[in-house]
């Protein structure tokens, strides 16, 4: 097959295709692929005729000049976060792997923004001070009757999330009467919304727990 151009653009477009940062080796077999080199013939660097040597030092001068950045593993994933995909094509285990620039810069920024809203909730959270949450529900008539909830007269039905000591923190309210627009339906939205707002705070601690050992790894 006729030996590719190599050049600055050529392992640039590889990289922003792959929307990832790649390891060496599958950085030059993406750029081969990329000018067309068939993927079942050539698969790996070592079943290239010609070009891979030349295609390793431009992305060493690539990175040397700035327009790639090479980084750790690590480092990705505390950019990335669980987005760092880890496939390799070579099934190296090879501990730097390469972006473009503007890359990286996204990235960061998008890990900057993340790590602020992280911040923001995680203060959010804490500010609350919330205990357990506890559901407590009402049932009544068009009359104003209080009736079980399942009692077929029972139409209108209030879900007040509260604390412990009774205190109300939110409500859902919902009207179910027969001639509603799906009134079964309405009714089981409202359910589920109250079920998310008890568990929301514990969640969220769980959830900030889990990101926040993921970033300390």
């Amino acid at each position: 097959m006729t030996p590719i151009t190599l050049n600055r653009d050529a392992i640039l477009n590889a990289l922003e295709a792959a929307g990832r940062p790649l390891q060496r080796y599958d950085l030059v077999i993406t750029v081969f692929w990329a000018a067309g080199y068939d993927r079942t013939t050539y698969r790996t660097v070592q079943d290239l005729p010609d070009g891979s040597l030349e295609c390793i030092q431009l992305i060493d001068r690539l990175h040397a000049e700035g327009e790639l950045v090479r980084l750790p593993s690590p480092k990705w994933r505390q950019i990335l976060g669980t987005a760092f995909d880890t496939t390799t094509i070579h099934g190296q285990r090879g501990y730097h792997w390469f972006a473009t620039r503007d890359q990286h810069t996204r990235w960061t920024k998008a890990d900057h923004d993340r790590a602020e809203r992280i911040s923001a909730i995680t203060a959010r959270l804490s500010a609350a001070n919330l205990p357990p949450l506890e559901l407590r529900r009402t049932d009544w008539s068009d009359n104003g009757a209080l009736l079980d909830a399942d009692d077929p007269e029972a139409v209108h039905t209030s879900l007040e999330i509260v604390e412990p000591g009774g205190a109300r923190v939110a409500e859902v309210l919902c009207n179910h009467a027969p001639d509603d627009e799906q009134p079964a339906e309405a009714l089981a939205a409202a359910e589920t919304a109250a079920d998310l707002l008890v568990h929301a705070p514990t969640d969220l601690a769980f959830l900030l727990a889990l990101i926040n050992d993921e970033a300390n790894r």
